[in-house]
């Protein structure tokens, strides 16, 4: 993006005299110099010296859009969707069908909704097992 000096001297202008626009608008130039043709010289003074100006702008600092407490509350909240999200996938389907069949009245006598989930965890953990010892001589 090229930035003329016209427009950068107007930008530099209304940031002194408080105006409004903080940028300065885009301008790229309608063709590039070929190589043939003579490319202007920046003005030199007598004693044989390039003159070169050098302006710095300062910019006001962006204000914090958040609080602290905000931010860290979001940043522990993508921490910990992760492990929340895997623990209740797996845990929610047996706790589902265990209190469908309680609703039922399929559970034996006795047996607790907490048993259920027990049992049906631990028949998914073997099952995982097996699967493993399966593909680990494989590799």
């Amino acid at each position: 993006m090229a930035l003329t000096n016209a427009d950068f001297r107007r930008m530099v202008a209304e940031s002194r005299d408080g105006g409004s626009r903080p940028f300065a608008p885009a301008t790229l130039p309608d063709r590039f110099t070929p190589q043939g043709e003579a490319v202007s010289r920046p003005p030199m003074r007598r004693d044989g010296h390039d003159v070169r100006t050098i302006e710095i702008v300062w910019a006001p600092t962006p204000e914090p859009s958040r609080s602290r407490f905000l931010g860290g509350l979001a940043a522990l909240a993508k921490v910990l969707a992760l492990p929340v999200l895997v623990v209740g996938g797996l845990y929610a389907q047996p706790v589902y069908e265990c209190q469908k069949q309680k609703s039922l009245g399929m559970l034996y006598y006795g047996t607790t909704v907490q048993m259920c989930v027990n049992e049906r965890m631990a028949e998914r953990a073997g099952s995982v097992q097996a699967f493993l010892e399966r593909q680990i001589p494989g590799m």
